[in-house]
């Protein structure tokens, strides 16, 4: 299942309240990176993934507390657990172990 899209702060809001399941939240300018889908793919049994395009949206940088983009913030039960700024293969191995977990 790719990234669902998050367009309001009632959005976030929904997405942070979910249970039992990490929540990871892709924060970005215009284009997605391009392996982002295939990890939520491959993470949706342990993982709900959204996306955010700061350029439509600004308000979430505010909300998520994002100074930069590319940005990958993950969440269990509404807690934060990780957040990374800036994607490559260093960065999304750990996310992958957080979330695999």
């Amino acid at each position: 299942m790719p990234h669902k899209d998050l367009n309001s702060k009632a959005d976030f809001d929904a997405a942070l309240a979910t249970k039992d399941k990490y929540v990871l939240i892709y924060l970005y300018s215009n284009e997605i990176y391009p392996g982002a889908e295939e990890a939520a793919d491959k993470h949706a049994d342990t993982t709900d993934a959204y996306k955010v395009d700061v350029e439509k949206h600004a308000a979430a940088k505010e909300y998520f507390k994002v100074l930069t983009t590319p940005t990958v913030v993950v969440y269990k039960d509404g807690k934060e657990l990780k957040k990374v700024e800036g994607v490559n293969e260093e960065n999304a191995k750990e996310i992958a172990a957080i979330i695999s977990s």
